[in-house]
């Protein structure tokens, strides 16, 4: 059952652009006309099978997109890359493999008029957390590398973890120093967040979290994935729900949006109809501070 309706009363103006994820099966230009029925200001998509090793090919289509970004006012655009990338693997095979995968999606998207690629943290697969962080922010720099140098290159922004197992940067201070010492931003993902021990859920939660992200990471948080949590928090287990219908009541992203002004929000919440996500996108519109966003520069 849909929950009731939350009322937000906005006291400052919206500074945030709010998207969601959106498939492209249709092609990119259906993919555009989706996001602007559905009132997205960002987008995101994968711009390759996210799990099998086949690079990306840069579509037919890619110049009606970059139109059509142009046209809507669309900023930024995102990738997020294969789940299969591990940099921070401690076997090398695989970490050559990741580290080339993902420079060719860092080509491929700056080829497409995307301006951003969101890449897991990874997991260290057992021999400590030091040397799994040595290695993601060594293959960071060298997969951007070889993609600078094959042309124009997106931006890639490593996420932070459930802290499942072996993974990776499920701490800001982790992901803080990964950014610093790779030389990149980071996509902070709110459900991931949440599982991985950061209370969103209880009064002032969220700009108690919100200051402990701004003291790890400062203005590094180049986006974030806007995604309640289907789990417990502190579980680790990872799943998302609508905004609204997880563990995070609704009102906390209001304190969140007020500690984090001008951050793009991406949802990779469940698809339901068209109407459902719709109002989904205008509820977190409502919640970060009013339907009309504050003109550039304000």
């Amino acid at each position: 059952m849909r929950p009731e309706r939350v009322r937000i009363f906005a006291v400052h103006e919206r500074t945030n652009s709010i998207g969601r994820h959106l498939p492209t099966s249709g092609g990119l230009g259906k993919m555009l006309q989706n996001a602007e029925d559905l009132g997205c200001e960002t987008v995101q998509v994968f711009i390759s099978n996210p799990q099998g090793w086949a690079e990306p090919v840069l579509r037919p289509d890619a110049g009606e997109f970059v139109a059509g970004v142009r046209e809507r006012g669309i900023f930024p655009t995102v990738a997020h890359a294969k789940y299969l990338i591990n940099l921070a693997s401690p076997k090398a095979e695989l970490r050559e493999r990741s580290v080339r995968a993902l420079a060719a999606e860092l080509s491929a998207a700056g080829e497409m008029g995307l301006d951003l690629v969101v890449v897991h943290s990874g997991s260290h697969g057992g021999d400590g957390e030091r040397r799994g962080m040595d290695r993601l922010v060594e293959g960071l720099e060298r997969a951007r590398e070889l993609a600078e140098a094959s042309g124009r290159a997106a931006e890639p922004l490593v996420e932070n973890s459930v802290g499942a197992g072996t993974q990776l940067c499920s701490t800001f201070d982790a992901l803080g120093e990964v950014t610093r010492r790779a030389g990149v931003r980071a996509c902070v993902d709110t459900a991931h967040a949440f599982v991985a021990g950061y209370d969103l859920a209880i009064p002032g939660g969220p700009r108690l979290v919100a200051a402990e992200l701004q003291a790890a990471l400062g203005d590094a948080v180049g986006l974030v994935h806007l995604n309640d949590a289907k789990n417990e928090l502190g579980s680790h287990r990872d799943g998302h729900r609508k905004v609204g219908e997880g563990m995070i009541p609704a009102a906390s992203w209001a304190e969140l949006f007020a500690a984090l002004p001008g951050v793009p929000v991406v949802m990779e919440t469940p698809y339901e109809d068209p109407d459902a996500d719709a109002e989904e996108v205008r509820l977190v519109k409502e919640l970060a501070g009013g339907l009309r966003k504050a003109a550039a520069g304000r």
